[in-house]
Parts: C-alpha cells; sequence; structure tokens
C-alpha cells in the first residue's frame, strides 16, 4: 500500500478516532449525570435545585420521576391516612393501654393533646412512599441502565484503543514509506 492510500485510511480512522472519542466523552458525562440523579433520589425526592444540576439528558426524566413520585405517594399516603385513622379513632382506651404494640404504634400518631395527627399520619406515610416508590421502582431501572451505559462505554474504549493502535501503525509505516521513496543524492 502506497503512502497516499495509507494517508486517506489515516484520515479515515482519525476522523472515526475523534468521533468516537467525542460519544465517549458524552457517555461519560451521561454516567456522572446518571450517578447524581440516582443520588438526588435516594431518599424518594428531587429537589429543583437537583434537578437543574443534572443537565439536559435528564431533565427530563426527573420532572417525571418528580410528578409521578408525588402523584403515588399522594395516593398511598392518603389511602394509609385513613385506614390507620379509621382504625386508632376507634381504639378504646382499654385497648390502647392493654396492648404494648398498638399503643406504641397509635403514640406516633396522636399529638401533645391527645388528638389524632392526620397531617402527621399523612407526612410520614408519604416520605415513606416516596423512598419505596425510589428504591423499589426507579433505581432497579437507573442501575439497569447505568450497566448498558457501562457496556457500550466498554466496547468504545477498546474500539478507541483499536484505532488508536492501527493508527499509530499507518503513522509509522507511511514515514517508512516515505523516507524510502526519497531520492537520494550522491
Amino acid at each position: 500500500m502506497g503512502w497516499i492510500t495509507m494517508s486517506a485510511r489515516r484520515s479515515q480512522i482519525q476522523t472515526s478516532l475523534n468521533d468516537h472519542n467525542l460519544e465517549l466523552l458524552q457517555i461519560n458525562r451521561y454516567l456522572r449525570q446518571l450517578s447524581s440523579f440516582a443520588n438526588a433520589i435516594g431518599d424518594g425526592q428531587i429537589t429543583p435545585n437537583e434537578i437543574s444540576s443534572l443537565g439536559t439528558d435528564l431533565f427530563g426524566d426527573a420532572l417525571d420521576f418528580m410528578g409521578y413520585s408525588n402523584e403515588t405517594a399522594s395516593q398511598i399516603a392518603n389511602e394509609q391516612t385513613d385506614y390507620y385513622a379509621s382504625a386508632y379513632d376507634d381504639l378504646t382506651q382499654e385497648q390502647y393501654y392493654n396492648n404494648p404494640s398498638i399503643a406504641a404504634q397509635a403514640q406516633l400518631y396522636y399529638d401533645e393533646s391527645g388528638n389524632l395527627d392526620t397531617t402527621a399520619m399523612y407526612s410520614k406515610f408519604y416520605e415513606e412512599a416516596l423512598e419505596e416508590y425510589a428504591q423499589n421502582y426507579i433505581m432497579p431501572i437507573l442501575n439497569e441502565k447505568q450497566k448498558e451505559i457501562e457496556n457500550k462505554q466498554a466496547e468504545l474504549e477498546t474500539l478507541i484503543s483499536s484505532e488508536e493502535a492501527e493508527l499509530q501503525t499507518l503513522k509509522d509505516s507511511i514515514k517508512q514509506n516515505i523516507q524510502n521513496s526519497t531520492i537520494q543524492l550522491a
């Protein structure tokens, strides 16, 4: 292969290598954003400040999470609050004092004046539902997505190494071919 043909191939490989390095850079950025997103929703909640720091790739996903998690948690918290409010509202003093486990549970839901505090109940159930939603539904999806991206990252790194090696070989061959083709003046 002549040095002109090798130069054309070198140019193709260099372009491909640049494209793959750019893609790898984007993948690395996306992985960082994905990790930030997972950390942000670990407790089941995400703040507007955390959403804005994620970047454009996950901005929509974060907004969706915020909406769905709020809707799901609200529904669960309402159902549980209604259930426990009716259960503890009908609690007699005898049941309260004679059953320590019921008393301990019920005590969490009464305020200082001895009235059932449904707002505290709702708040507790809401926070639990948010965390459960994030841990049981969203985190497995994010973990799977992260594995897929990491596999793509490994493939790209292997391809880049291969292209760099071929590029170096071509550069050396071109240099050698040019030196061999040089007219020697005596």
